[in-house]
């Protein structure tokens, strides 16, 4: 039976072009006698701004047990503000370089600036928010650089002067103080022409300093910049006066190199005459310092340059580009060079790790569609001298075993990670490559680029630009600050647009959600929610403003949060409405998830929050613990509940858990009373580094609004009991947070709930018995077989739908989704930027036949779900790990499995036998649409008729056919806005390679 499936292409808006990106930075090797750098366990965070002021992290997830195909996968987007709505130039710092750890998101400090303001603005990486606007004389900026010490930040403006801000290290009560101003030695600088622009800077690699008591540090002494007037210049970065140093006390022009210059044409298209006035200057847009002392810049000539550090004469001239060349990445240990720019050619250039070896233009690949505005390799360049010859002296290559990855963009939008390993370097595992694949060698030059979608949502599902409103048809499209809702007629009947607004906010929005019939839309940003009912109307529709605020502020349940509220407001990450439209569920910034209830007469609407589900567990060595309030109770709801009620997750081992819990238990208790309103809290590094009131990525409701299912981005996943208004269940802590919940409707008496992991792994949890479907051994069930195909995908699912059970219907006519017994399938549609997935569920999958002893395999969790919480919690009591059921329950299940087997027949469609082979099965009961779709948004089912479901709700009658059911599927392909955006420097034709 085929299903009609529309093709939605009229969500006009176009995504923002990346201006920056930069990976995690690493420290500089400890000030020991034998200087040494703790490799990095876990590829680092990738940080991408876009032009319209999104800060973009990307997290890095892969699943060794189901040999998935590693990723970086989109893990929040931090919104801009009113105040700084762009942004040209990022930098990561260390919050506590001393501590010379491997840094975590937790370490960071970002600072960010742009072409049209003024300050340097330095954002908060959980909340987004601005923790400190720095103003800057003479802006705006044209460059920024940070010290490899990171205790220094050196920018640029149109002032003829460098200037230079001093990081402070944090404190126990200041985890990000502001920014000073520099030590005298760096109050000054020498000047430049007054008309000359600094377009780069580079700080070069540090010395080793003995201290007169004894001890040593890194400190910087040179620093390199690339000017608009056809040179770059070498600077002297003068050590801290002490009174018995002699020479300047500024910053010293120490040498200036001149690059190649143009011939300006004259009238008639003949040559100027003269001197300079007849000549063209050229930009150093780029510049960087090998460990050698060797200088690397790019110009506007498309020329990348290597420059000897002591005469500043040009050792290797490559004309590599056929435009300019506008950026350059360093690669590990420096033995790497990669370029690119309009012509959208990304250069490697390497050389021999003989001493005094040549550079060579190794590859050029073109990896976009548009120009390329910015480079950055894992793991990052850690600037540390080779040529001393002090027994302090070492080359640091990093990486802990990974093959460097090279992360590109510009104005096609799209994040592209490349493999960009050395030619002659040993065969080290990809990040993006399967642990199968662990010994080739990813070279730059033979693999192929993985590219992300650039309107993806991420782990954030409430950040979809797409919404759907299945009964009343309608798909919601949510602009920056604006909101579009549109029809799609049955059939072939079209669209139309009913409802353009646009809001005031202090941030972009963050989430929208519509309810099943189109009569509410939630819009939220980062602090303020907002709550519309949506009236039909001639020409349209009439959004009214419902008053949530007032109904947050006033409510007596929420009297523990009214200086959050107040403070950092009500904006909610993650927010979805009950299928009967008579509640909404928000999941506040703060952490907190909150039940509000919508009591409709004839007149209004009124807003009442009927719950408020507190979650302040910390994660410990990946482990839930449970955290304690002020009053020294467990964990509450509505800000705090008896002992009894309290849940707790069930370590595997008992001896394990009270070991971590003796050496967390105070830091535990601290996290929980430290200040909640904080814009910043500071977390300490190491084995037992907590989080706490992380986003709320993604929230579910059951179709008969009983469960209600919530995850945040620590891969905490909960389900609560919306009609008791109580925690259910706590799930293990989960690997990497779900990319999407959802409440299957199987064919099963029990309810499910479907967790999507960003490793493109799929699992079903049972609510009644509180555990995960145990998969056959030996690998041999369809959900197993179908997980590994799955993951053998190379880009992650961005989401999943499961069919409604009112659009199901059962052999006998009756329904037969979310807790009928009879013998249907649950059918679900997964999807990615470029593939569409489709899948049957059968009831023998659900209930594996039994091997040949008569027993069902079981577990209590899928294998690459494993997780140091290996156990469920539950509101009666931990499960252990056979799923908590006596010997006898276990032999009932057995023998319905064999009588089910029975009555269907091992060939059957919808019972296909456990044993047969993936190549002839596949087609049964799924299929893998590779070759159709591309730069898919979001896919959501349409009714039928919008009337006749509207009655059929009214009348509370069974459902409809399966034939009214239809799919919508929204795209926004490349070509689509491409004529939206400047001129490219080339593009592909037919015909031409």
């Amino acid at each position: 039976m085929t299903i009609p499936l529309h093709r939605i292409r009229f969500y006009d808006h176009t995504p923002s072009p990346i201006t920056a990106i930069q990976y995690s930075p690493l420290p500089l090797p400890a000030p020991s006698s034998t200087p040494s750098q703790t490799p990095p366990a876990h590829p680092g965070e990738c940080i991408i701004a876009r032009e319209n002021g999104h800060i973009e992290i990307w997290k890095h997830v892969s699943d060794k047990q189901t040999d998935s195909y590693g990723n970086w996968v989109l893990y929040k987007t931090l919104p801009p503000t009113l105040t700084h709505p762009t942004i040209a130039q990022l930098a990561l710092v260390i919050r506590d370089p001393l501590n010379c750890s491997t840094p975590s998101l937790n370490d960071l400090r970002l600072f960010t600036s742009s072409s049209d303001s003024g300050d340097l603005v330095e954002r908060c990486l959980f909340t987004g928010k601005i923790l400190q606007a720095y103003p800057i004389p003479s802006a705006p900026i044209w460059s920024l650089a940070v010290a490899p010490t990171h205790d220094l930040l050196c920018l640029s403006t149109t002032s003829p002067n460098l200037h230079f801000l001093s990081i402070p290290p944090p404190t126990m009560f200041d985890p990000s103080p502001s920014l000073d101003t520099p030590p005298p030695h760096l109050l000054r600088t020498d000047a430049l022409p007054s008309r000359t622009r600094t377009t780069s800077i580079a700080f070069g690699p540090p010395t080793f300093t003995q201290l007169p008591d004894g001890t040593a540090e890194w400190r910087n002494t040179t620093l390199v910049t690339g000017n608009s007037d056809s040179s770059w210049r070498k600077w002297e970065i003068p050590a801290p006066s002490d009174g018995s140093r002699q020479g300047p006390n500024r910053v010293v022009l120490k040498g200036r190199a001149v690059v190649e210059k143009v011939q300006k044409a004259g009238r008639g298209g003949r040559k100027a005459a003269g001197g300079a006035g007849g000549q063209k200057q050229t930009i150093v847009w780029s510049i960087g310092i090998l460990p050698d002392g060797t200088v690397a810049t790019t110009d506007s000539l498309g020329s990348v340059i290597f420059w000897d550090p002591l005469s500043l004469a040009q050792r290797q001239h490559f004309r590599a580009h056929k435009a300019d060349a506008m950026c350059l990445a360093i690669g590990p240990g420096g033995s790497t060079v990669f370029t690119s720019g309009p012509d959208q050619r990304v250069c490697q250039f390497v050389r021999a790790r003989a001493p005094g070896a040549e550079w060579v233009l190794a590859s050029a690949k073109r990896l976009h569609a548009h120009d390329v505005r910015a480079l950055a390799v894992w793991p990052p360049y850690v600037p540390v001298p080779t040529t001393t010859n002090t027994k302090h002296g070492t080359s640091i290559v990093g990486g802990g075993g990974h093959a460097p990855v090279l992360a590109s963009g510009g104005w096609d939008m799209s994040p592209t990670f490349t493999p960009a390993s050395h030619p002659s370097s040993p065969p080290l595992p990809s990040p993006l490559s399967r642990p199968s694949q662990s010994q080739t060698q990813p070279t730059f030059e033979s693999t192929h680029p993985r590219r992300m979608g650039y309107l993806s949502s991420g782990l954030l599902t409430s950040s979809s630009p797409i919404t759907f409103s299945p009964s009343a048809r309608l798909v919601v499209g949510k602009r920056d600050r604006g909101v579009g809702i549109w029809r799609v007629h049955p059939n072939e009947n079209g669209w139309e647009k009913l409802l353009e607004m646009e809001l005031r906010l202090r941030t972009t929005i963050i989430a929208t959600t519509i309810s099943e019939q189109g009569k509410y839309l939630a819009v939220s940003d980062l602090y303020e929610t907002k709550l519309f009912k949506l009236v039909p109307t001639s020409s349209g529709l009439k959004p009214i403003r419902l008053p949530l605020l007032p109904a947050l502020l006033s409510s007596p349940l929420l009297h523990h949060l009214n200086t959050q509220l107040t403070t950092q407001g009500c904006g909610s990450t993650s927010m979805v409405f009950t299928p009967d439209e008579g509640r909404v569920v928000l999941g506040l910034v703060t952490g907190q998830v909150v039940i509000i209830e919508l009591v409709e007469d004839e007149e209004n609407v009124e807003v009442e929050v009927v719950k408020c589900f507190e979650r302040k567990e910390t994660v410990v060595r990946g482990r839930v613990i449970r955290g304690k309030n002020v009053n020294g109770n467990g964990n509450g709801v509505n800000g705090g509940r008896n002992a009894a009620d309290d849940i707790d997750v069930s370590m595997a081992d008992e001896a394990d858990e009270q070991k971590s819990n003796s050496g967390s238990k105070s830091e535990s208790e601290s996290e929980s009373e430290s200040d909640s309103d904080s814009p910043s809290t500071f977390h300490s590094s190491g084995p037992h580094k907590q989080t706490q009131n992380e986003w709320i990525s993604t929230l579910a409701v059951s179709e008969d609004g009983q469960w209600l299912g919530v995850a945040d981005l620590e891969g905490r996943v909960e389900v609560f009991n919306l009609d008791s208004l109580q925690l259910h269940s706590t799930l293990p802590t989960l690997p990497h947070p779900p990319t999407t919940l959802s409440f299957p409707s199987l064919p099963s008496s029990s309810p499910y709930l479907a967790i999507l992991a960003p490793t493109n792994t799929l699992s079903l949890y049972n609510l009644d018995q509180r555990r995960f479907v145990p998969l056959p051994s030996l690998g041999k069930g369809e959900l197993e077989k179908f997980g590994n195909v799955l993951g053998k995908m190379q880009t992650p699912a961005m989401g999943m739908i499961w069919r409604p059970s009112r659009f199901s219907l059962s052999s006998s006519g009756s329904r037969s989704g979310g807790g009928g017994d009879g013998y249907g399938e649950g059918k679900a549609l997964l999807w990615g930027t470029d593939y569409l997935v489709t899948l049957r569920v059968t009831r023998d999958m659900l209930h594996p036949i039994p091997n040949i002893n008569g027993e069902v395999a079981s577990s209590s969790m899928p294998n690459h779900m494993a997780s140091p919480a290996a156990t469920v919690s539950s509101a009666n009591g931990p499960v252990n790990g056979k799923g908590g059921e006596s010997k006898s329950s276990r032999k009932k299940r057995a023998r319905e499995a064999r009588q089910a087997k029975a009555s269907h027949g091992q060939g059957e469609e919808g019972g296909a036998g456990v044993g047969g082979d993936l190549g002839e099965k596949k087609e049964e009961y799924y299929k893998i649409i590779g070759d159709r779709f591309k730069s898919i948004l979001s896919v959501g089912w349409l009714a039928g008729s919008h009337q006749l479901q509207q009655q059929q709700l009214q009348q509370n009658e069974e459902g409809v056919e399966e034939g009214e059911l239809e799919v919508g599927v929204v795209e926004r392909p490349w070509g689509d806005f491409v004529a939206e955006l400047p001129g490219v420097f080339w593009s592909g034709s037919y015909g031409s390679s």
